[in-house]
């Protein structure tokens, strides 16, 4: 056993355990099985494998089966296989202990919820935000009028501050052409909104809470982006940075300000924001994995710092 490698040792705890239920089919007995990540350390095949043989398992008599696991791929596969949505469930945990609550998002959450409320609810629309960018990169290309206007939404750049509502309704408009435009005023400031949509996030019941984090990501690093530019105050350096902008930033804010207490607060900035806002299907798990209370506390640090 002990030249066997991690994933060898599991593919023989595997082994057994398949031997074990296939003794207890045979007998007939009435089985309650808990099954615990059982898909780490295998790749794609043995995972769909593994999938396959829970799915005949539950299909036959006399075993019942509560499957756990931190993969949301994983997770995804297993409901789209043979266990419904209504038994689906995410465990959220903060500091007061953990709750269960039912599974959201599973399924294409930016077309299947957000899009559709993307007039109607602040979070959802602010969310939008980086898929919608991601589908003018695919389409139009990084230098499109609309992207360029989307990602002055996502980072801090001289046309920030005033770009309105109007013109992040306009850009969804010539991407889907959906949804009613809402009648009450659209020249307020997009950042004011996201910054307002952050302090209600503040306050919201514990959950998966995927537009939440987004929202508070996004949120942050805007209010980090700003607080270093205005420090560092040199407009044509800020204009020039064409990407990894907050990197570029705190590595020129810590050039000029050595040794303040705000770089720590900064450095968790860049190490805890990306991952939730340049999202895509396969960048799920870091948003899922981590809970919003962490990125609640940052947000409320990063606006002490004006």
């Amino acid at each position: 056993m002990a030249t066997l490698s991690t994933g060898e040792k599991k593919a023989l705890y595997i082994l057994n355990i398949i031997f074990d239920i296939r003794v207890r089919q045979e007998a007939g007995q009435a089985t309650f099985m808990v099954v615990d990540d059982v898909a780490d350390s295998f790749d794609y095949k043995n995972k769909y494998a593994i999938i396959q043989y829970l799915k005949d398992v539950a299909e036959g008599d006399g075993f019942q089966q509560v499957i756990l696991t931190h993969n949301f791929d994983f997770f995804r596969t297993i409901k789209s296989r043979f266990v419904g949505y209504g038994n689906c469930l995410m465990v959220s945990r903060n500091s007061d202990g953990i709750t269960l609550a039912k599974a959201a998002g599973i399924d294409n959450v930016f077309v299947n919820d957000w899009k559709a409320h993307f007039f109607n609810d602040s979070k959802k629309r602010i969310a939008s935000v980086p898929f919608m960018r991601n589908l003018i990169e695919f389409t139009k290309g990084d230098g499109d009028a609309g992207y360029l206007k989307l990602t002055s939404l996502l980072h801090w750049r001289a046309d920030t501050a005033s770009t309105t509502e109007a013109e992040l309704d306009e850009i969804y408009q010539g991407l889907f052409g959906l949804g009613q435009k809402p009648v009450d005023d659209r020249t307020g400031s997009v950042v004011n909104g996201i910054y307002a949509a952050a302090s209600e996030c503040l306050v919201a019941p514990d959950g998966a809470n995927f537009e939440h984090k987004i929202v508070l990501s996004i949120a942050i690093r805007l209010k980090a982006e700003e607080f270093m530019a205005g420090k560092i105050n040199d407009p044509s350096f800020l204009a020039s940075i064409s990407q990894n902008q907050t990197p570029k930033l705190l590595k020129r804010y810590t050039a000029q300000f050595s040794g303040d207490p705000s770089v720590k607060v900064l450095d968790k900035v860049v190490l805890m924001t990306p991952e939730n806002i340049h999202l895509n299907a396969f960048m799920y798990e870091p948003i899922l994995d981590m809970s919003d209370e962490h990125l609640r506390k940052l947000y409320g640090e990063v606006v002490a710092l004006a």
